[in-house]
């Protein structure tokens, strides 16, 4: 065809059947010769139709009717296959990598998918790929369709979106304007929020297919964490202290921390409705383990109950009201403090250690670890502190 301005109503039909051709061909050293036409037929629509142009999804619509497409087609165009859905129902906008998808994959052009649409975009000054994608990427955050780091960072927006929405959770809301901050607490002020958000984002979702009875708050007091401590003398205690709190309605999920977080542990609300605890086991030892779980559980039996706030916990980090009750509940689940302070003194071999654990009915790494932690010695007692024996049970 000769490529020229387009004159008339002949040359606008002959025009657009090129255009229809060149877009069928699917061949990719077309591309400029298709904005070429694409350009020409707008201009002269422009001039004599004034009818404007079609929206974005229209657009869409348009080309999958003419190219015999299905909506599972446009997942390699927006990314997910909820994405799609949200994107034709006009839920979601389009993202700048969904509209070059859009226009490199069928030939739409930008001028119509960057015109306004019913949900407006993040006005905020955000960049996806601020988030750790690549730490994310290789602990497993995204799906197995994501085949590298820079497939991950490409998607960045679209695999983000997708992760926080389905557990209810608003991207940037730790960092962006002050009205969509969460509430948080955490004890170390060196966090990346938006890594600390991304972790948060994976540790909801290892619950969205695990259902458990309704979590009776009430009931996760002081006694229901001494008893759950005294797991901790089994061999596999930490996997029947996951199975217990299920039991009692609380998800407990392991996952790994990712760069700049600095956590130990988590306690929050889940999207069912119930506590969840995330561990990271920053530490590989059973005196952490215990220590961090009962101090989450504290969280959830004296804070969850009063508030909708996530609480994010760096043992090490400093200490607030609320960290300091959890300390304190924490410790109290193996012995109240005047109890402990006439066993520490006997507290001279690693027999007394050992035998004080038989006498609690716990892991002698609880006794040997909080001794260690309260006189300031971690030279003393390392054989039963439980070094390198938690990652190898909860991440096999």
């Amino acid at each position: 065809m000769n490529i020229k301005i387009i004159r008339n109503s002949e040359e606008y039909k002959k025009a657009t059947d090129y255009l229809d051709e060149l877009l069928a061909s699917g061949d990719q050293e077309v591309d400029d010769l298709i904005d070429v036409m694409t350009l020409l037929i707008s201009n002269y629509e422009k001039e004599h139709f004034d009818i404007g142009l079609p929206d974005p999804v229209s657009a869409i619509e348009h080309r999958m009717e003419q190219q015999g497409l299905t909506k599972k087609d446009l997942i390699q165009y927006l990314g997910s296959q909820s994405r799609v859905s949200e994107v034709m129902n006009g839920k979601a906008a389009l993202s700048l990598s969904m509209i070059k998808n859009l226009y490199e994959g069928l030939g739409i052009s930008y001028e119509v998918l960057m015109q306004d649409q019913k949900r407006e975009p993040d006005q905020r000054k955000v960049n996806y790929e601020d988030y750790p994608i690549t730490a994310m990427f290789k602990k497993g955050f995204f799906p197995k369709a994501i085949k590298s780091a820079s497939d991950a960072k490409s998607k960045a927006e679209e695999l983000i979106r997708d992760m926080f929405e389905t557990v209810k959770l608003t991207p940037f809301a730790m960092a962006g304007a002050p009205h969509l901050r969460s509430a948080v607490h955490t004890t170390n002020k060196r966090m990346d929020d938006l890594a600390l958000q991304a972790w948060q984002a994976k540790v909801l979702h290892q619950t969205l297919n695990h259902k458990l009875p309704k979590c009776q708050l009430d009931s996760i007091d002081l006694p229901f964490l001494r008893e759950t401590l005294k797991l901790s003398r089994l061999e596999n205690g930490p996997l029947l202290a996951k199975e217990e709190l299920a039991n009692n309605g609380i998800h407990l999920v392991f996952q790994e921390h990712l760069p700049k977080t600095y956590l130990d542990g988590a306690a929050m609300w889940g999207v069912d409705g119930n506590p969840v605890i995330g561990m990271t086991i920053r530490y590989d030892r059973l005196d952490n383990f215990w220590f961090v779980l009962m101090h989450e559980l504290a969280h959830v039996s004296r804070h969850l109950k009063d508030s909708k706030e996530a609480y994010f916990d760096d043992i090490d980090g400093d200490k607030d009201n609320k960290e300091d009750e959890a300390d304190e509940m924490a410790l109290d689940a193996l012995v109240e403090k005047s109890e402990w302070e006439k066993y520490c003194a006997l507290l001279t071999t690693p027999e007394s250690v050992v035998n004080l654990a038989k006498k609690l009915m716990v892991s002698p790494a609880v006794i040997a670890g909080r001794y260690r932690k309260e006189v300031g010695d971690y030279r003393i007692y390392n054989r039963l502190i439980g070094s390198k024996e938690v990652r190898k049970m909860v991440f096999p």
